[in-house]
């Protein structure tokens, strides 16, 4: 018994550190990243201009998907984001969420319009079906799949954390 006792003392504050040293050491998922993979729900939306309609058919290879909306202050904040990832020739396919089509209108015509094609959500039924709470929300989509998703505005950061990896592993956007 006493040899039992001295053992749980000697080895019960090794392992507690170890277990410190390796979970500080883990690379840990970042807040608001959802790697998930499901297919795009069935959908048959208007164009933000009203022109056309937008079915999920339509969206074959690969892209980012950007929920946004002219009355989201953040998305102000990742649009000089998206803009840049549009100049690198990786598309970007809007959904404009629960917004005014005559304020996203204006909105994009301030500050520049990054999308290669864009999805009026006025009701949110899209966005609801793709599990959006609200705006910023961005998706990572691999021939018709969505394989990873981003709740919250990107950056620089949350893109070589959350995108970049799974960009490359799939060899997408090539």
């Amino acid at each position: 018994m006493k040899i039992l006792l001295k053992l749980i003392i000697i080895f019960l504050p090794i392992s507690f550190i170890l277990m410190f040293f390796i979970l500080l050491s883990e690379d840990k998922q970042f807040p608001g990243a959802d790697y998930r993979e499901f297919d795009l729900p069935v959908f048959s939306l208007q164009n933000l201009g009203g022109t056309e309609i937008i079915k999920n058919i339509d969206l074959k290879g690969d892209s980012i998907i950007n929920v946004w909306a002219s009355w989201c202050i953040t998305c102000r904040v990742e649009h000089p984001y998206l803009m840049s990832l549009n100049k690198k020739g990786i598309p970007v396919i809007g959904i404009n969420y629960k917004d005014d089509r005559n304020n996203a209108v204006d909105w994009l015509s301030k500050f520049g319009d990054p999308y290669e094609l864009i999805i009026h959500d006025y009701k949110g039924s899209l966005a609801l079906d793709m599990g959006v709470t609200g705006a910023p929300e961005t998706f990572l989509v691999n021939n018709g799949k969505i394989v990873a998703h981003y709740q919250g505005e990107i950056n620089t950061t949350i893109w070589n954390k959350v995108f970049a990896p799974i960009i490359d592993e799939k060899d997408m956007f090539k």
